[in-house]
């Protein structure tokens, strides 16, 4: 079963990249990055949490899947999904920058240097 907090990452970026196109690009380039970072913190979290010790008489080992404790894995699932969703609206913006780009050269009037008076 997938939890409601896995989403509230991936939900704040995307709701904030969001409103962040009616706002300067630096805002939009700016929550990318904190939200790539704020991801992997949230893995290194998921990594760094302390497992309980075995009980000696349990018969498993570290390398068991069964015998692992699965309280990281929220942590590094929410960290996971919440740096794709940051990779893709990356690409996103790249995107949508370049061609905000172009249409604003294409609207530029060309003008000649062959005509134009020197100094």
């Amino acid at each position: 079963m997938i939890s409601v907090s896995l989403w509230i990452l991936p939900t704040v970026t995307v709701v904030g990249w969001i409103l962040s196109w009616w706002g300067a690009r630096w805002i939009r380039w700016g929550l990318l990055f904190a939200g790539i970072v704020v991801s992997v913190l949230v893995v290194v979290t998921g990594f760094a949490l302390p497992v309980p010790p075995l009980p000696p008489n349990s018969g498993c080992t570290r390398e068991q899947v069964q015998c692992m404790d699965s309280r990281p894995v929220p942590w590094l699932e929410a960290g996971l999904i919440g740096f794709g969703c940051c990779a893709v609206l990356l690409v996103v913006t790249v995107v949508a920058d370049i061609l905000l780009l172009l249409a604003t050269l294409r609207r530029r009037p060309h003008r000649s240097r062959r005509f134009s008076p020197g100094p």
